[in-house]
């Protein structure tokens, strides 16, 4: 992985890896970037697609693997050079939340608890399915934050929001130790949620930033978010390369960066590319007890991304057809494995020590996915004729109970 500092990343020139966009009519405007005029091609074939043999092979690696991941790597993970700007060009620009805007009659709401101190280096536990206690409730209270400003926070909850944004990053807050020891290095995935959940409080009250608060705010968020979007993993297809292209659209819908944006219209093209016409991600779906769980992840991540296209686009990627796949087999898959866990689990999961197997067995699968799994309430109320969408309503209602673990606020809350 390129682990960037900020004044290197300042100097980074962009790189794209999708095909040119054209004025076709898989393009278009997209509203709300202040006084850019920014295209995103929905409907064009990424690069990177693998062939028909390639991706037979994808798909079926489950079933000579020894265990989970145990098989040659079928389109390898790479990281996005993020373009950064300085405090300068922050206070001049405007900032766009990307989420749908707030309901005037719905106000009063006030954040819960004192803001957490500004966290500057982090001691991971690199242990599998262990955390950092001063990491999570770092997230625990930003998503609150969001939660309350979605809900119509008062003047002074806003304003206590804005402090802490402010002092996190005055005090630079995770500039040590958020990156893992093995592989290319990536931002440890605890670390993607609560930078996930600062993002989304920065993107939800994005136009009540002075100038002077988008200079403090500005640089040090998008060196953040620069890190995730350079970490990478083995495989493209692992959930959390999902995870970084949902925060870094986040981001770029925000500040009006195109090419952040169309790369991460190209991470999920090419997610649905690599999907099995079931519905199944290849690679998270062999992690033994895990295999739905971190489907389910990829699927959040997906379907997230596609709500806030449609969101500042109006424009219809969850039906980006891949040979007749699209994001709806996904959420088929998932909505079957909502009904049924043991026998849709078992279809492809295999041994994962140190991967899956902690949390139960390939027959008895840990459940929590299913709780997690609150963001289909934003495709339902997007896809109102899916043949879902009626078990997804009465499963989880309009999604704005349950605060994300992922997402930083109630999935539908940020959508409704």
């Amino acid at each position: 992985m390129i682990k960037y500092t900020l004044p290197f990343v300042a100097s980074l020139a962009l790189t794209a890896c999708e095909e040119p966009v054209s004025g076709g009519s898989g393009a278009a405007t997209v509203a709300g970037f202040g006084n850019e005029i920014v295209v995103l091609n929905v409907s064009g074939r990424p690069r990177g697609v693998l062939s028909q043999s390639q991706t037979a092979k994808l798909w079926a690696a489950y079933q000579t693997a020894s265990e989970c991941f145990d098989h040659p790597t079928y389109g390898e993970g790479k990281g996005y050079r993020l373009r950064v700007q300085n405090a300068a060009a922050f206070s001049q620009s405007s900032w766009h939340s990307p989420f749908r805007p707030i309901s005037p009659h719905v106000g009063g709401a006030h954040v819960s608890g004192a803001p957490p101190s500004p966290l500057t280096a982090v001691n991971l536990d690199e242990r599998y399915g262990e955390s950092n206690a001063a990491v999570e409730r770092s997230l625990r209270w930003f998503s609150s934050a969001t939660k309350a400003i979605r809900r119509g926070a008062d003047a002074r909850s806003k304003e206590i929001i804005r402090n802490a944004l402010t002092d996190w990053a005055q005090s630079n807050a995770l500039n040590q130790g958020i990156h893992v020891s093995w592989g290319d290095k990536p931002v440890d995935w605890q670390v993607l949620a609560l930078i996930s959940a600062i993002a989304t409080t920065t993107a939800a009250m994005a136009e009540e930033f002075s100038p002077e608060d988008r200079a403090i705010i500005g640089p040090w968020l998008n060196g953040l978010v620069a890190e995730v979007a350079a970490s990478q993993w083995l495989t493209r297809q692992d959930n959390k390369a999902y995870m970084t292209s949902y925060i870094a659209l986040v981001w770029a819908l925000m500040v009006g960066d195109q090419s952040a944006a169309q790369h991460s219209v190209e991470v999920f093209k090419l997610a649905i590319h690599d999907m099995r016409p079931d519905g199944s991600f290849p690679v998270d779906s062999q992690r033994s007890a895990m295999g739905l769980k971190y489907g389910t992840d990829s699927l959040g991540y997906l379907v997230m991304m596609a709500a806030l296209v449609r969101a500042n686009t109006g424009q219809d990627i969850f039906s980006y057809d891949a040979g007749g796949r699209s994001l709806h087999n996904a959420v088929d898959f998932i909505v079957k494995g909502i009904r049924n866990p043991s026998e849709v689990n078992r279809i492809y999961a295999i041994s994962c020590p140190d991967g899956g197997d902690r949390w139960g067995s390939i027959t008895n699968p840990s459940r929590h996915f299913i709780e997690t799994a609150s963001f289909l309430a934003v495709y339902a109320a997007m896809n109102p004729s899916s043949p879902n969408a009626n078990f997804i309503r009465s499963r989880y209602g309009n999604g704005t109970s349950r605060t994300s673990e992922v997402f930083g606020a109630p999935p539908g809350a940020l959508f409704r």
